[in-house]
């Protein structure tokens, strides 16, 4: 007869399954990155100009690229080193836009959730709130 050895005590259900904001957030920031060194790395790519007759969209969806690679030239870098600065600078401008609307998105699910458990709304028989705030008939 083989000796039998005990497992380790499982943990609770409520310490694995509880939220990750932390992560959440940095998947949020790594995605809004990534789009913005793919269209950025793609405008350049696909021959568009960086330094003159810039079009009017790619001057407000890629403005920290053009700032920052503009004065990463100015201080004395060549063409491509501050094109790649400019690169690296509209990834984080976006990931900073992702993060900004992720923690936007969380602060207004948990108003809304608040707001619907307060009491003194008009409530269903079975306490939950109708489709519309009204009781149901």
């Amino acid at each position: 007869m083989k000796p039998t050895t005990s497992l380790p005590p499982a943990r609770e259900s409520a310490v694995t399954n509880r939220p990750r904001p932390l992560r959440q957030t940095l998947c949020w920031a790594l995605a809004g990155f990534g789009v913005g060194v793919v269209s950025a790395t793609t405008y350049l790519l696909l021959g568009g100009e960086y330094f003159v007759f810039v079009p009017r969209w790619a001057t407000i969806v890629f403005y920290p690229g053009f700032l920052v690679g503009f004065n990463a030239y100015v201080l004395g870098l060549r063409e491509q080193p501050s094109q790649v600065v400019g690169v690296l600078s509209v990834g984080l401008a976006y990931a900073t836009l992702a993060v900004l609307a992720r923690c936007g998105w969380r602060v207004l699910k948990h108003r809304c959730l608040g707001l619907a458990n307060t009491p003194g709304r008009d409530r269903g028989t079975d306490g939950e709130l109708s489709k519309w705030g009204k009781r149901p008939e």
